[in-house]
């Protein structure tokens, strides 16, 4: 009786709203982690500077270990970015059925990156799955599109999310040989 009506425009800018809310938390945190880098690399130059090798040593494996983090998280922030274009391709040019389903699988696949298991960003990312869910099942719901263009399927929003899933594969591959 009192059902939410299923507006793919709605819900494609809730879903852009949460991908770009994402990116922002994934920004801090990239910021947090570089800042914590650079200090203990000023520590790990005052430290061999002294000649202290044991412990510039033990610095020098948590940098790595940031290092690592920082690359992981450019890559998700590569994949959101690439979501976010496709979500606006969508928004502007009205074709929500095919890139509905597209981005819902993405983000999908997006849950097995352990990285969006941080606190910080869990929250963001399971609201995230909802409207991309949400908006997967409203363009089935309303897949006649009140306003055509002579568009054709837009290419250029398919490669680019081809790139974002040949970047979940490569980093999900890596993260299984590691």
């Amino acid at each position: 009786m009192f059902r939410r009506s299923r507006d793919p425009l709605r819900k494609a800018l809730e879903t852009l709203y949460h991908v770009r809310l994402l990116r922002n938390k994934i920004d801090m945190l990239y910021n947090r982690v570089s800042e914590r880098r650079d200090v203990l690399f000023e520590k790990l130059t005052d430290l061999e500077s002294k000649g202290e090798k044991y412990l510039a040593k033990r610095y020098a494996e948590e940098i790595a270990k940031l290092d690592k983090l920082l690359a992981r998280l450019a890559a998700v922030q590569l994949i959101l970015e690439k979501i976010d274009l496709a979500l606006q391709y969508a928004i502007n040019m009205r074709e929500f059925s095919g890139l509905a389903s597209e981005i819902n699988n993405l983000v999908k696949d997006m849950s097995k990156i352990p990285e969006l298991n941080i606190p910080d960003l869990n929250l963001v990312f399971i609201e995230l799955q909802a409207s991309a869910r949400e908006l997967s099942e409203a363009s089935e719901a309303n897949s006649v599109v009140d306003i055509n263009y002579s568009i054709s399927e837009g290419s250029d929003v398919k490669r680019i999310l081809e790139e974002a899933r040949e970047v979940m594969k490569k980093k999900l591959e890596n993260e299984l040989t590691v």
